[in-house]
């Protein structure tokens, strides 16, 4: 599926752009289109496809069940380690109170989404657990 819709991409961005013929970037910017897009019979099914996914997976109770744990999670993490930087290992809790102290609070904040984005899923689950646990 999806080696068909790169090739009807190309294809069809091939074909848009030999009919505009465009000679620079200017020619370009002044087309009423874009000239790289799908064709519209496969633009239709993309569309369906994406409209499919959305009520069938996306939109699912269990995924969105997953979806709010998740969030959760991720709040409770970085509210945790925002309040107390020594929850985190202590190369990452020197640079967000170095940042802190130095009146940059954004960058600490930086420092503690940095440090919750590189965890893997579980990792994750288990400091939550951890932080709940109070340890």
């Amino acid at each position: 599926m999806i080696g068909r819709l790169v090739a009807d991409l190309v294809a069809a961005s091939a074909a848009a752009i030999a009919a505009a013929a465009p000679r620079s970037i200017d020619d370009v910017r002044a087309l009423p289109n874009g000239l790289i897009e799908s064709s519209a019979p496969l633009r239709e099914e993309r569309l369906q496809l994406k409209q499919f996914l959305r009520d069938a997976l996306y939109m699912h109770p269990r995924v969105q069940q997953m979806t709010a744990q998740a969030r959760d999670t991720v709040r409770l993490l970085f509210e945790s380690l925002t309040a107390d930087y020594d929850r985190m290992p202590d190369e990452h809790a020197a640079n967000a109170k170095a940042l802190a102290t130095a009146g940059d609070e954004a960058g600490a904040a930086r420092v503690v989404a940095d440090y919750i984005a590189g965890m893997t899923d579980r990792f994750a689950l288990q400091t939550r657990d951890s932080l709940r646990a109070g340890r």
